[in-house]
């Protein structure tokens, strides 16, 4: 702190000069101020608080924590059915070609026998 913030508060005339030990006595006695009054503002959020403020804040907070929770457990889901489904249709589409291929091996051998011959292939 500076010497001029002091010597506004100090109510000497201007007469009598101000001693270091004047300006240390005025900064110790404004440290000790701003102290009392950082303790009262503290004890006045306390005493004048408004509890059922803070619980709603506590429990907003424990709202969106939760939200955030189940919106990461629903990603996490749409992603295994995602994995889930394109495996399914990967199985299909071989079984579909599988079958398909067998289909065709049956109606040719079908058409070799209705022919009564082997044909090259």
């Amino acid at each position: 702190m500076r010497a001029w913030e002091f010597l506004g508060e100090h109510q000497s005339p201007p007469s009598m000069p101000v001693t270091l030990r004047a300006l240390h006595n005025l900064r110790l006695d404004a440290k000790r101020r701003e102290a009392s009054e950082r303790e009262r503002q503290a004890i006045m959020r306390v005493m004048y608080a408004d509890p059922s403020a803070e619980q709603e804040q506590l429990e907003l907070e424990r709202l969106r924590l939760e939200l955030a929770q189940l919106r990461a457990e629903i990603s996490a889901t749409e992603a295994e059915t995602a994995a889930k489904s394109s495996v399914a249709l990967t199985k299909n589409a071989k079984s579909g070609i599988a079958a398909m291929e067998k289909s065709r091996d049956q109606i040719t051998k079908l058409a070799k026998n209705g022919l009564g011959r082997n044909m090259k292939v």
